[in-house]
Protein backbone atom coordinates (compact mmCIF):
# COMPACT_ATOMS: atom_id res chain seq x y z
CA UNK A 1 0.00 0.00 0.00
CA UNK A 2 1.49 3.25 -0.92
CA UNK A 3 -0.90 5.24 0.49
CA UNK A 4 1.01 8.34 2.68
CA UNK A 5 -2.66 9.71 3.82
CA UNK A 6 -3.80 8.68 7.31
CA UNK A 7 -7.46 10.01 6.79
CA UNK A 8 -10.73 9.65 6.87
CA UNK A 9 -10.68 6.78 8.75
CA UNK A 10 -13.37 3.82 7.30
CA UNK A 11 -13.79 0.38 8.23
CA UNK A 12 -15.77 -2.58 6.84
CA UNK A 13 -19.52 -2.98 8.56
CA UNK A 14 -20.32 -6.27 8.44
CA UNK A 15 -23.16 -7.73 8.16
CA UNK A 16 -24.78 -11.31 7.67
CA UNK A 17 -25.30 -11.94 3.84
CA UNK A 18 -22.38 -8.97 2.89
CA UNK A 19 -21.02 -9.24 -0.33
CA UNK A 20 -17.22 -8.78 0.27
CA UNK A 21 -15.34 -7.36 -2.87
CA UNK A 22 -11.48 -7.01 -3.76
CA UNK A 23 -12.46 -3.37 -2.05
CA UNK A 24 -13.92 -4.37 1.14
CA UNK A 25 -10.48 -6.22 1.25
CA UNK A 26 -8.67 -3.70 0.32
CA UNK A 27 -10.10 -1.23 2.83
CA UNK A 28 -9.55 -3.75 5.45
CA UNK A 29 -5.76 -3.54 5.24
CA UNK A 30 -5.70 0.12 4.33
CA UNK A 31 -7.49 0.87 7.86
CA UNK A 32 -4.94 -1.27 10.19
CA UNK A 33 -1.82 0.24 8.43
CA UNK A 34 -3.14 3.33 8.21
CA UNK A 35 -3.69 3.44 12.05
CA UNK A 36 -0.26 1.46 12.54
CA UNK A 37 1.56 4.15 10.33
CA UNK A 38 0.10 7.18 11.94
CA UNK A 39 0.75 5.95 15.75
CA UNK A 40 4.54 5.39 14.48
CA UNK A 41 4.35 8.74 12.91
CA UNK A 42 2.80 10.58 15.91
CA UNK A 43 4.47 8.81 19.13
CA UNK A 44 7.84 7.94 17.37
CA UNK A 45 8.51 10.09 14.51
CA UNK A 46 10.82 9.02 11.55
CA UNK A 47 14.08 8.48 11.05
CA UNK A 48 16.17 5.66 12.18
CA UNK A 49 15.49 3.18 15.02
CA UNK A 50 18.05 0.90 15.18
CA UNK A 51 21.14 -0.31 12.87
CA UNK A 52 21.19 0.94 9.38
CA UNK A 53 24.94 2.16 9.76
CA UNK A 54 26.77 3.32 6.59
CA UNK A 55 30.46 2.30 6.08
CA UNK A 56 33.34 1.81 3.26
CA UNK A 57 34.36 -1.63 2.22
CA UNK A 58 36.84 -0.04 -0.25
CA UNK A 59 37.38 3.01 -2.35
CA UNK A 60 34.18 2.78 -4.60
CA UNK A 61 32.18 0.14 -2.63
CA UNK A 62 29.51 0.78 0.78
CA UNK A 63 28.05 -1.84 3.01
CA UNK A 64 24.75 -0.76 4.45
CA UNK A 65 23.70 -2.75 8.30
CA UNK A 66 20.83 -4.15 8.68
CA UNK A 67 18.07 -2.37 10.99
CA UNK A 68 14.93 -0.97 10.82
CA UNK A 69 13.99 2.94 10.17
CA UNK A 70 10.11 4.87 10.25
CA UNK A 71 9.43 6.84 7.25
CA UNK A 72 7.81 10.38 7.10
CA UNK A 73 4.17 8.31 6.97
CA UNK A 74 4.72 5.96 9.66
CA UNK A 75 5.61 3.14 7.22
CA UNK A 76 8.57 0.77 8.04
CA UNK A 77 11.30 0.08 6.58
CA UNK A 78 13.36 -3.08 7.10
CA UNK A 79 16.91 -3.67 5.43
CA UNK A 80 16.99 -7.45 7.13
CA UNK A 81 20.66 -8.14 5.66
CA UNK A 82 23.96 -6.32 5.23
CA UNK A 83 24.09 -4.98 1.51
CA UNK A 84 27.44 -4.08 -0.42
CA UNK A 85 26.82 -1.56 -3.32
CA UNK A 86 29.44 0.11 -5.76
CA UNK A 87 28.60 3.92 -5.71
CA UNK A 88 28.25 3.80 -9.56
CA UNK A 89 25.77 1.09 -9.48
CA UNK A 90 23.42 3.07 -7.77
CA UNK A 91 20.20 5.77 -8.65
CA UNK A 92 21.37 9.02 -8.62
CA UNK A 93 25.33 8.58 -9.08
CA UNK A 94 25.25 10.25 -12.63
CA UNK A 95 24.31 13.63 -10.70
CA UNK A 96 27.37 13.62 -9.46
CA UNK A 97 28.89 12.61 -13.00
CA UNK A 98 27.31 16.12 -14.22
CA UNK A 99 27.97 18.27 -11.96
CA UNK A 100 32.35 17.60 -11.34
CA UNK A 101 32.09 20.22 -8.72
CA UNK A 102 30.19 18.54 -6.25
CA UNK A 103 32.06 17.16 -3.57
CA UNK A 104 29.14 14.59 -1.95
CA UNK A 105 26.44 12.91 -2.20
CA UNK A 106 23.94 12.03 0.13
CA UNK A 107 22.94 8.46 0.53
CA UNK A 108 18.99 7.94 0.88
CA UNK A 109 16.67 5.24 1.77
CA UNK A 110 12.96 5.18 1.09
CA UNK A 111 9.51 2.50 1.28
CA UNK A 112 8.85 0.51 -1.83
CA UNK A 113 6.47 -1.97 -2.71
CA UNK A 114 6.68 -4.25 -5.14
CA UNK A 115 4.45 -7.02 -6.90
CA UNK A 116 5.43 -10.70 -6.51
CA UNK A 117 4.25 -13.98 -7.47
CA UNK A 118 2.27 -13.52 -10.68
CA UNK A 119 -0.56 -15.90 -11.18
CA UNK A 120 -3.35 -16.89 -13.50
CA UNK A 121 -6.35 -14.33 -13.00
CA UNK A 122 -10.01 -15.02 -14.28
CA UNK A 123 -10.85 -11.33 -14.25
CA UNK A 124 -9.44 -9.13 -16.26
CA UNK A 125 -11.33 -6.02 -14.76
CA UNK A 126 -7.63 -4.22 -13.83
CA UNK A 127 -4.95 -5.87 -14.64
CA UNK A 128 -3.44 -7.21 -18.63
CA UNK A 129 -3.83 -10.39 -19.93
CA UNK A 130 -4.49 -12.80 -17.80
CA UNK A 131 -1.96 -12.73 -15.03
CA UNK A 132 -2.34 -10.64 -11.76
CA UNK A 133 -0.16 -10.81 -9.05
CA UNK A 134 -0.55 -12.63 -5.66
CA UNK A 135 1.54 -10.94 -3.11
CA UNK A 136 3.07 -7.14 -2.72
CA UNK A 137 6.74 -7.14 -0.57
CA UNK A 138 7.46 -4.09 1.13
CA UNK A 139 11.27 -3.61 0.31
CA UNK A 140 13.35 -0.17 0.26
CA UNK A 141 15.13 1.71 -2.29
CA UNK A 142 18.47 2.83 -1.88
CA UNK A 143 19.78 6.58 -3.89
CA UNK A 144 22.18 8.89 -3.79
CA UNK A 145 21.36 12.29 -4.15
CA UNK A 146 23.14 15.85 -3.91
CA UNK A 147 20.12 17.71 -2.52
CA UNK A 148 19.36 18.11 1.42
CA UNK A 149 15.89 17.52 2.70
CA UNK A 150 13.70 20.41 2.53
CA UNK A 151 11.54 19.05 5.19
CA UNK A 152 13.27 17.94 8.25
CA UNK A 153 10.04 16.81 10.17
CA UNK A 154 10.32 17.48 14.18
CA UNK A 155 13.70 16.33 14.99
CA UNK A 156 14.65 17.40 18.30
CA UNK A 157 16.64 20.39 16.98
CA UNK A 158 13.70 21.75 15.44
CA UNK A 159 11.20 21.67 18.35
CA UNK A 160 13.18 24.70 19.79
CA UNK A 161 15.77 25.87 16.74
CA UNK A 162 15.15 27.37 13.05
CA UNK A 163 17.85 26.74 10.72
CA UNK A 164 18.33 27.78 7.72
CA UNK A 165 20.25 28.25 4.43
CA UNK A 166 21.44 31.76 3.13
CA UNK A 167 23.61 31.15 0.68
CA UNK A 168 25.05 27.68 -1.10
CA UNK A 169 27.29 28.45 -4.69
CA UNK A 170 30.77 27.64 -5.21
CA UNK A 171 31.61 25.07 -3.16
CA UNK A 172 30.44 27.00 -0.14
CA UNK A 173 27.46 26.67 2.27
CA UNK A 174 26.33 29.31 4.61
CA UNK A 175 23.58 28.28 7.31
CA UNK A 176 22.15 30.66 9.84
CA UNK A 177 20.37 29.19 13.48
CA UNK A 178 18.78 30.96 16.09
CA UNK A 179 16.00 29.74 19.03
CA UNK A 180 12.77 29.57 18.43
CA UNK A 181 11.68 31.15 21.79
CA UNK A 182 13.39 33.61 24.23
CA UNK A 183 12.18 35.67 27.25
CA UNK A 184 12.47 39.44 26.77
CA UNK A 185 15.52 40.65 27.84
CA UNK A 186 17.36 37.42 27.73
CA UNK A 187 20.58 36.62 25.66
CA UNK A 188 20.07 35.04 22.28
CA UNK A 189 22.67 33.15 20.18
CA UNK A 190 22.76 33.62 16.67
CA UNK A 191 24.78 31.14 15.22
CA UNK A 192 26.23 30.80 11.78
CA UNK A 193 27.97 27.39 10.32
CA UNK A 194 30.72 28.00 7.05
CA UNK A 195 30.89 24.55 5.87
CA UNK A 196 33.24 24.31 2.51
CA UNK A 197 32.50 20.97 0.72
CA UNK A 198 35.15 21.69 -2.44
CA UNK A 199 36.00 24.75 -2.61
CA UNK A 200 39.99 24.59 -2.79
CA UNK A 201 40.95 28.33 -2.91
CA UNK A 202 40.55 30.50 0.66
CA UNK A 203 37.65 32.27 0.98
CA UNK A 204 35.96 35.20 3.22
CA UNK A 205 32.61 36.78 3.10
CA UNK A 206 30.71 39.20 5.02
CA UNK A 207 26.68 40.89 5.26
CA UNK A 208 24.56 42.84 7.19
CA UNK A 209 21.77 42.19 9.36
CA UNK A 210 19.12 44.10 10.71
CA UNK A 211 17.68 43.12 13.80
CA UNK A 212 13.84 43.81 14.47
CA UNK A 213 13.30 43.65 19.03
CA UNK A 214 16.93 42.60 18.81
CA UNK A 215 19.91 44.43 19.78
CA UNK A 216 23.99 43.20 19.22
CA UNK A 217 26.24 45.79 21.46
CA UNK A 218 23.21 48.25 21.53
CA UNK A 219 22.51 48.76 18.16
CA UNK A 220 19.75 47.02 16.05
CA UNK A 221 22.06 46.11 13.46
CA UNK A 222 24.90 43.63 13.08
CA UNK A 223 27.67 42.83 10.46
CA UNK A 224 28.50 38.91 10.57
CA UNK A 225 32.05 38.35 8.82
CA UNK A 226 34.17 35.03 8.30
CA UNK A 227 37.86 34.60 6.95
CA UNK A 228 39.02 31.10 6.76
CA UNK A 229 42.51 32.37 7.06
CA UNK A 230 41.45 33.11 10.90
CA UNK A 231 41.07 28.84 11.12
CA UNK A 232 42.61 26.07 11.49
CA UNK A 233 41.54 24.48 7.83
CA UNK A 234 38.78 22.15 8.16
CA UNK A 235 35.78 20.98 6.71
CA UNK A 236 33.26 22.71 8.47
CA UNK A 237 33.18 26.27 11.14
CA UNK A 238 31.10 27.73 13.55
CA UNK A 239 31.09 31.68 14.43
CA UNK A 240 28.67 32.87 17.13
CA UNK A 241 26.70 36.70 18.03
CA UNK A 242 25.78 37.07 21.37
CA UNK A 243 22.30 39.64 20.48
CA UNK A 244 20.13 40.65 23.17
CA UNK A 245 16.15 40.81 23.35
CA UNK A 246 14.13 43.67 23.44
CA UNK A 247 12.35 43.69 27.20
CA UNK A 248 9.12 43.19 25.50
CA UNK A 249 6.51 40.43 25.80
CA UNK A 250 4.54 38.26 23.36
CA UNK A 251 6.09 40.11 20.34
CA UNK A 252 7.63 38.76 17.22
CA UNK A 253 11.59 39.17 16.86
CA UNK A 254 13.34 38.83 13.41
CA UNK A 255 16.95 38.75 12.04
CA UNK A 256 16.56 39.83 8.15
CA UNK A 257 19.85 39.76 5.80
CA UNK A 258 20.16 43.52 3.90
CA UNK A 259 19.94 42.90 0.29
CA UNK A 260 23.04 42.71 -1.80
CA UNK A 261 25.02 43.29 1.18
CA UNK A 262 26.52 39.66 0.44
CA UNK A 263 30.12 40.21 -0.19
CA UNK A 264 32.30 36.79 -0.87
CA UNK A 265 35.92 36.95 -1.76
CA UNK A 266 37.25 33.94 -2.78
CA UNK A 267 41.13 34.29 -3.41
CA UNK A 268 41.63 37.78 -5.01
CA UNK A 269 38.37 37.53 -6.46
CA UNK A 270 35.51 39.90 -4.47
CA UNK A 271 31.75 39.50 -5.93
CA UNK A 272 28.20 40.28 -4.49
CA UNK A 273 26.61 37.49 -4.23
CA UNK A 274 22.61 37.05 -3.90
CA UNK A 275 21.81 35.32 -0.81
CA UNK A 276 18.13 35.90 1.49
CA UNK A 277 17.61 35.28 5.08
CA UNK A 278 14.33 36.30 7.25
CA UNK A 279 14.56 34.41 10.70
CA UNK A 280 11.68 34.97 13.35
CA UNK A 281 11.33 34.14 16.84
CA UNK A 282 9.09 34.78 19.76
CA UNK A 283 9.32 37.19 22.48
CA UNK A 284 7.77 35.17 25.35
CA UNK A 285 6.28 36.08 28.72
CA UNK A 286 6.17 32.27 29.56
CA UNK A 287 9.48 29.99 30.56
CA UNK A 288 10.83 29.05 27.56
CA UNK A 289 10.56 25.05 28.29
CA UNK A 290 7.00 25.80 28.31
CA UNK A 291 6.70 27.82 25.14
CA UNK A 292 8.05 24.82 23.55
CA UNK A 293 5.64 22.60 24.93
CA UNK A 294 2.95 24.57 24.07
CA UNK A 295 4.14 24.97 20.69
CA UNK A 296 4.22 21.77 20.02
CA UNK A 297 1.04 20.61 21.46
CA UNK A 298 -0.62 23.59 19.31
CA UNK A 299 0.85 22.92 15.84
CA UNK A 300 2.47 19.64 15.95
CA UNK A 301 -0.05 17.73 14.42
CA UNK A 302 0.28 20.32 11.47
CA UNK A 303 4.41 19.78 10.91
CA UNK A 304 4.09 15.96 11.65
CA UNK A 305 1.65 15.52 8.46
CA UNK A 306 4.04 17.74 6.24
CA UNK A 307 6.78 16.14 4.20
CA UNK A 308 4.98 12.89 4.00
CA UNK A 309 7.38 12.07 0.72
CA UNK A 310 10.52 12.76 2.28
CA UNK A 311 13.66 10.29 2.25
CA UNK A 312 16.02 8.71 5.13
CA UNK A 313 19.02 10.40 5.03
CA UNK A 314 21.49 7.58 6.18
CA UNK A 315 25.02 8.90 5.12
CA UNK A 316 27.20 11.94 3.60
CA UNK A 317 29.64 9.84 1.24
CA UNK A 318 32.32 12.83 0.54
CA UNK A 319 34.40 11.75 -2.46
CA UNK A 320 37.43 12.50 -4.61
CA UNK A 321 38.57 12.81 -8.30
CA UNK A 322 41.10 11.39 -9.14
CA UNK A 323 41.25 11.52 -13.24
CA UNK A 324 38.07 9.38 -14.28
CA UNK A 325 38.32 7.32 -11.15
CA UNK A 326 35.89 8.81 -8.00
CA UNK A 327 36.94 7.07 -4.62
CA UNK A 328 35.53 7.57 -1.01
CA UNK A 329 36.92 9.86 0.81
CA UNK A 330 34.91 10.05 4.18
CA UNK A 331 31.42 8.65 5.29
CA UNK A 332 29.50 10.94 7.77
CA UNK A 333 26.83 8.73 9.52
CA UNK A 334 23.38 10.65 9.96
CA UNK A 335 23.99 14.09 8.77
CA UNK A 336 20.77 15.26 9.70
CA UNK A 337 20.45 13.27 13.12
CA UNK A 338 16.70 11.55 11.62
CA UNK A 339 16.53 9.11 14.26
CA UNK A 340 12.96 8.41 15.80
CA UNK A 341 12.12 7.92 19.32
CA UNK A 342 12.36 5.09 21.42
CA UNK A 343 10.84 5.10 24.68
CA UNK A 344 13.40 3.17 26.59
CA UNK A 345 16.26 4.59 25.57
CA UNK A 346 14.60 8.19 26.67
CA UNK A 347 13.65 6.52 29.54
CA UNK A 348 17.43 5.58 29.93
CA UNK A 349 18.88 8.96 29.74
CA UNK A 350 16.56 10.77 31.95
CA UNK A 351 17.11 7.74 34.42
CA UNK A 352 20.74 8.58 34.03
CA UNK A 353 20.53 12.41 33.63
CA UNK A 354 18.23 12.08 36.94
CA UNK A 355 21.17 10.28 38.76
CA UNK A 356 23.65 12.38 37.88
CA UNK A 357 25.36 9.69 35.42
CA UNK A 358 25.63 10.93 32.09
CA UNK A 359 28.66 12.82 33.09
CA UNK A 360 30.79 10.28 34.38
CA UNK A 361 30.68 8.15 31.76
CA UNK A 362 30.04 9.76 28.16
CA UNK A 363 33.65 8.89 27.02
CA UNK A 364 33.15 5.31 28.35
CA UNK A 365 36.17 5.58 30.55
CA UNK A 366 35.87 4.96 34.27
CA UNK A 367 39.69 3.99 34.91
CA UNK A 368 39.82 6.39 37.52
CA UNK A 369 36.63 5.02 39.74
CA UNK A 370 39.47 2.77 41.42
CA UNK A 371 39.35 1.45 44.92
CA UNK A 372 41.65 4.32 45.89
CA UNK A 373 38.72 6.56 45.56
CA UNK A 374 39.10 7.72 41.96
CA UNK A 375 36.93 10.20 40.69
CA UNK A 376 35.75 12.54 38.69
CA UNK A 377 34.50 16.33 39.30
CA UNK A 378 32.38 18.56 36.96
CA UNK A 379 35.03 20.26 35.26
CA UNK A 380 36.52 17.45 33.52
CA UNK A 381 39.33 16.10 35.87
CA UNK A 382 40.34 12.64 36.67
CA UNK A 383 41.54 12.06 40.81
CA UNK A 384 42.92 8.97 42.44
CA UNK A 385 44.39 9.64 45.88
CA UNK A 386 45.59 7.12 48.67
CA UNK A 387 48.53 7.26 51.19
CA UNK A 388 51.81 5.40 51.12
CA UNK A 389 53.83 4.87 54.34
CA UNK A 390 57.64 4.86 53.67
CA UNK A 391 60.23 3.11 56.11
CA UNK A 392 63.33 5.60 57.06
CA UNK A 393 65.05 3.34 59.13
CA UNK A 394 66.01 3.50 62.48
CA UNK A 395 68.14 6.87 62.57
CA UNK A 396 67.68 8.53 59.67
CA UNK A 397 70.77 10.01 57.85
CA UNK A 398 70.99 13.28 56.56
CA UNK A 399 71.27 13.24 52.74
CA UNK A 400 69.89 9.63 52.89
CA UNK A 401 67.30 9.20 49.69
CA UNK A 402 64.23 6.33 49.80
CA UNK A 403 62.13 5.70 47.10
CA UNK A 404 58.04 3.75 47.65
CA UNK A 405 57.24 0.41 45.49
CA UNK A 406 55.27 1.33 42.35
CA UNK A 407 51.83 2.20 42.96
CA UNK A 408 49.18 2.02 40.23
CA UNK A 409 47.15 5.41 40.45
CA UNK A 410 44.60 4.14 38.72
CA UNK A 411 43.92 6.63 35.48
CA UNK A 412 45.39 4.32 32.98
CA UNK A 413 47.85 5.19 31.02
CA UNK A 414 48.97 8.52 29.88
CA UNK A 415 50.04 12.42 31.50
CA UNK A 416 48.96 12.73 35.20
CA UNK A 417 50.41 15.03 37.69
CA UNK A 418 51.02 13.76 41.18
CA UNK A 419 50.38 15.95 43.96
CA UNK A 420 52.10 14.82 47.18
CA UNK A 421 52.05 15.61 50.86
CA UNK A 422 53.73 14.64 54.29
CA UNK A 423 50.96 13.34 56.91
CA UNK A 424 50.96 15.35 60.04
CA UNK A 425 51.35 14.40 63.81
CA UNK A 426 47.22 13.64 63.48
CA UNK A 427 45.52 12.49 60.53
CA UNK A 428 43.55 16.37 60.11
CA UNK A 429 47.04 18.30 59.31
CA UNK A 430 48.99 17.52 56.05
CA UNK A 431 52.09 19.43 55.07
CA UNK A 432 53.07 20.60 51.18
CA UNK A 433 56.24 22.14 49.99
CA UNK A 434 59.25 22.33 51.07
CA UNK A 435 59.98 20.53 54.64
CA UNK A 436 61.16 22.60 58.03
CA UNK A 437 59.16 26.26 57.20
CA UNK A 438 56.36 24.63 59.55
CA UNK A 439 57.42 24.08 63.57
CA UNK A 440 56.48 20.53 64.41
CA UNK A 441 58.23 17.76 65.05
CA UNK A 442 58.13 16.20 61.85
CA UNK A 443 60.97 14.63 60.00
CA UNK A 444 62.57 17.62 57.62
CA UNK A 445 62.48 15.72 54.35
CA UNK A 446 61.55 16.67 50.40
CA UNK A 447 59.02 14.46 48.43
CA UNK A 448 59.16 14.14 44.96
CA UNK A 449 57.20 11.67 42.42
CA UNK A 450 58.58 9.83 39.00
CA UNK A 451 55.87 8.81 37.00
CA UNK A 452 55.62 5.75 33.92
CA UNK A 453 53.23 7.45 31.58
CA UNK A 454 52.89 4.33 29.53
CA UNK A 455 52.24 1.82 32.52
CA UNK A 456 50.38 3.92 34.71
CA UNK A 457 52.67 4.07 37.38
CA UNK A 458 54.68 6.36 39.76
CA UNK A 459 57.45 5.55 42.56
CA UNK A 460 57.51 8.64 45.28
CA UNK A 461 61.07 9.64 45.89
CA UNK A 462 62.13 11.03 49.92
CA UNK A 463 65.19 12.42 50.21
CA UNK A 464 66.06 12.85 54.12
CA UNK A 465 67.38 16.97 55.02
CA UNK A 466 68.24 16.50 58.76
CA UNK A 467 68.86 13.49 60.99
CA UNK A 468 66.07 11.91 62.56
CA UNK A 469 64.83 9.69 65.25
CA UNK A 470 61.46 8.76 63.26
CA UNK A 471 61.87 5.04 61.20
CA UNK A 472 58.55 6.04 59.13
CA UNK A 473 56.65 8.90 57.35
CA UNK A 474 52.60 8.52 55.57
CA UNK A 475 52.75 10.36 52.55
CA UNK A 476 49.61 11.30 51.44
CA UNK A 477 49.45 11.58 46.95
CA UNK A 478 46.67 12.19 44.62
CA UNK A 479 46.76 11.94 40.81
CA UNK A 480 45.08 14.29 38.83
CA UNK A 481 44.73 14.31 34.76
CA UNK A 482 43.08 16.61 32.32
CA UNK A 483 40.14 14.61 30.38
CA UNK A 484 40.83 16.53 27.83
CA UNK A 485 44.17 15.22 27.41
CA UNK A 486 42.53 11.45 27.93
CA UNK A 487 40.43 12.33 24.56
CA UNK A 488 43.19 13.71 22.47
CA UNK A 489 45.53 11.07 23.47
CA UNK A 490 42.38 8.58 22.36
CA UNK A 491 42.29 10.47 18.80
CA UNK A 492 45.80 10.46 18.13
CA UNK A 493 45.98 6.62 18.45
CA UNK A 494 44.90 4.44 15.72
CA UNK A 495 44.50 0.68 14.33
CA UNK A 496 44.77 0.17 10.81
CA UNK A 497 43.65 -3.29 9.36
CA UNK A 498 45.52 -4.79 6.06
CA UNK A 499 43.81 -5.31 3.61
CA UNK A 500 40.81 -3.05 4.23
CA UNK A 501 38.30 -5.15 2.38
CA UNK A 502 38.78 -9.05 2.07
CA UNK A 503 36.98 -11.24 -0.58
CA UNK A 504 36.85 -14.96 0.34
CA UNK A 505 35.66 -18.07 -0.87
CA UNK A 506 33.44 -20.09 1.94
CA UNK A 507 36.32 -22.01 4.36
CA UNK A 508 38.91 -20.05 2.83
CA UNK A 509 41.60 -18.48 5.12
CA UNK A 510 43.62 -15.13 4.71
CA UNK A 511 45.96 -13.35 7.19
CA UNK A 512 45.08 -10.14 8.53
CA UNK A 513 48.00 -7.77 10.08
CA UNK A 514 46.62 -5.15 12.46
CA UNK A 515 49.23 -2.14 12.17
CA UNK A 516 49.09 0.40 15.28
CA UNK A 517 49.82 3.78 14.86
CA UNK A 518 51.06 6.00 17.96
CA UNK A 519 50.96 3.73 20.62
CA UNK A 520 53.87 1.11 22.04
CA UNK A 521 52.03 -2.01 22.92
CA UNK A 522 51.36 -3.08 19.70
CA UNK A 523 49.01 -6.50 20.66
CA UNK A 524 45.52 -6.91 19.96
CA UNK A 525 42.39 -9.14 20.38
CA UNK A 526 40.52 -10.47 17.33
CA UNK A 527 37.02 -10.73 17.41
CA UNK A 528 34.42 -12.00 14.85
CA UNK A 529 31.01 -11.36 14.61
CA UNK A 530 27.73 -12.87 13.94
CA UNK A 531 29.59 -16.06 13.86
CA UNK A 532 31.33 -14.99 10.88
CA UNK A 533 34.27 -17.66 10.51
CA UNK A 534 37.29 -17.84 12.90
CA UNK A 535 40.55 -16.05 13.41
CA UNK A 536 43.58 -16.88 16.05
CA UNK A 537 45.62 -15.12 18.00
CA UNK A 538 47.96 -14.23 14.97
CA UNK A 539 45.14 -12.68 12.35
CA UNK A 540 44.57 -16.27 10.41
CA UNK A 541 41.00 -15.83 9.26
CA UNK A 542 38.98 -18.76 8.25
CA UNK A 543 35.53 -18.03 6.37
CA UNK A 544 32.14 -19.63 7.45
CA UNK A 545 30.52 -22.03 5.68
CA UNK A 546 27.74 -19.73 4.86
CA UNK A 547 28.00 -16.19 2.66
CA UNK A 548 27.83 -12.88 3.31
CA UNK A 549 29.07 -9.68 5.00
CA UNK A 550 30.74 -10.36 8.04
CA UNK A 551 32.91 -7.67 10.11
CA UNK A 552 36.19 -8.63 11.68
CA UNK A 553 37.48 -6.24 14.69
CA UNK A 554 41.00 -6.07 15.97
CA UNK A 555 41.06 -4.17 19.89
CA UNK A 556 44.01 -3.11 21.05
CA UNK A 557 45.46 -5.31 24.13
CA UNK A 558 46.42 -2.14 26.05
CA UNK A 559 43.96 1.03 25.07
CA UNK A 560 40.66 -1.44 24.40
CA UNK A 561 38.78 1.98 23.53
CA UNK A 562 40.66 1.92 20.81
CA UNK A 563 39.84 -0.90 17.72
CA UNK A 564 39.35 -1.04 13.78
CA UNK A 565 37.20 -3.22 11.87
CA UNK A 566 36.81 -4.79 8.16
CA UNK A 567 34.23 -6.11 6.52
CA UNK A 568 34.85 -9.67 4.87
CA UNK A 569 32.38 -10.52 1.68
CA UNK A 570 32.66 -14.26 1.80
CA UNK A 571 30.80 -16.09 -1.69
CA UNK A 572 29.85 -19.21 -2.46
CA UNK A 573 33.09 -20.93 -4.54
CA UNK A 574 32.04 -21.69 -8.10
CA UNK A 575 32.68 -25.32 -8.49
CA UNK A 576 32.43 -24.75 -12.30
CA UNK A 577 35.97 -22.95 -12.39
Amino acid sequence: MKNTKYFPYERNNYFYGKLLSVDDFRLEQKYGNDKRRMLNRFLCGAGVVTGMNVVGVDDTTILVESGLALDYSGREIVIDEPVARRLQTLEGFSDYEEDRNTGYLYLCVDYEEEETQAVHSISHSDQKGDTSFNKIKESYRLYLTRNEPEFQGLNYRSIYETDQVIYWDKGIRVRQSMPRFVCGGDGVELKIEVENMGQQEHFAFSYELELQCLTYEGRPCLTVSFDELLFEKAGRYTVSYQLNALNVKDTAAAVSLVPDSFKMRIGQNQTVEKAEAQTTLQISSRNVREEVRRNYYDKGMEQILKGSSQSIYLAKISLLRAGEVVVINEIEKMPFQQYAAVSFLQDAMIRMLEQGGIGQSMDGDRQGETAMNGRRDPYGVDMSEGVEEIELGAGSVKGKKLFSREISHGLGIGRTAIILSLEGETSQEEYFGAGGIFRNNLPKVELAAKTDFQRGVFVIGVRVLSADMQDKIRVHWTAVRDRKEILQEKKERRIFIRPNVLNLNTRESYFLEAVCSNMNETGVVWQVKDHGGTIDENGMYTAPNTAGVYEVTAVSAAYPEVKASIFVIVKEKDVNK
